[in-house]
């Protein structure tokens, strides 16, 4: 159980628990009705309180966040690279060809699999999850209320994608709206019914053939930055799903290189960079030589 403090100021005087906790700390409904059903989980000053109550400026509030249970099966085999951990969130770094939830063929070999041997099976709130064959920086909430701060929040996030031919522009903003409500097509599509959709590129490198670019997408839409690609003519390299061949890399040629946020309980802002895994690092070389 995660106890969290918090130094009431004068503004957050008289207020009801609930509401400061609601709209002032950004707790869940949800998180803050299962408080309600476990005692102790509020003391003000040491003494437990309803979240009716109303809260004192000068006093301390303890909040205590009950575990909850994940149902993935543990596998101490898997071998993740950790960037960051705490009490509240883990950063990972996660290899090529590892989905993060289980489905129905990958059942052991997640990185919610991994969190499960980890953390002693505590639940698992990826925070921006990435595709099974896209690398790079993923983050965790270790409890319910970081993982809802984050969604909140966001933070930046930057890709490098490999992309076939030239962008005729070199730096760019793309601009179109994403689907990915039609059960008969299983893929993301362009499509006036689709939801706002915009990502940043910049190219870092080309050499005629295949193109280096630098990502970074504004909004996080299912396969936005390898959507957008196919759809101004340059599929990510190795991306079938959306046309990409796969004579250079056999698989989308896609890696999370950085992430900057708050985090979720200090607010100290953090960041993070992963190089290259070696697929990506060879493309990168032969374009680059």
């Amino acid at each position: 159980m995660r106890e969290l403090v918090f130094n009431i100021a004068d503004e957050h005087d008289g207020k009801q628990a609930y509401h400061y906790l609601r709209y002032c700390e950004h707790f869940s409904y949800a998180l803050i009705v299962k408080m309600r059903h476990t005692e102790n989980s509020l003391l003000l000053d040491g003494v437990p309180i309803r979240t009716i109550d109303r809260i004192k400026a000068g006093s301390v509030l303890k909040a205590y966040i009950p575990d909850s249970e994940s149902f993935f099966t543990p596998n101490p085999e898997l071998e993740i690279t950790v960037l960051y951990e705490d009490e509240d969130i883990v950063v990972f770094d996660k290899p090529v060809h590892m989905p993060v939830h289980p489905s129905k063929n990958h059942q052991t070999d997640t990185v919610a699999n991994y969190c499960a041997a980890r953390y002693g099976n505590a639940k698992f709130h990826v925070v921006g999850r990435l595709d099974m064959d896209t690398s790079g920086i993923i983050v965790v909430g270790r409890h319910s209320h970081s993982a809802a701060v984050l969604t909140k929040n966001g933070g930046e996030k930057e890709y490098i994608a490999i992309v076939e031919g030239v962008p005729e522009e070199p730096c760019g903003i793309i601009d179109a709206p994403i689907d990915d409500s039609d059960p008969l097509v299983h893929k993301s599509f362009i499509a006036p019914t689709g939801q706002p959709s915009v990502t940043e590129y910049e190219t870092i490198a080309s050499n005629g053939v295949l193109t280096a670019v630098r990502v970074r997408p504004k909004t996080g839409r299912t396969h936005q930055i390898r959507v957008h690609f196919a759809h101004i003519g340059h599929p990510l390299c190795g991306d079938e799903l959306y046309g990409g061949s796969p004579e250079h890399i056999d698989r989308q040629a896609l890696h999370r290189n950085k992430m900057k946020f708050e985090h979720p309980i200090t607010g100290t802002v953090l960041e993070f960079e992963s190089p290259f895994p070696k697929d990506m690092q060879k493309l990168f070389d032969e374009i680059t030589k």
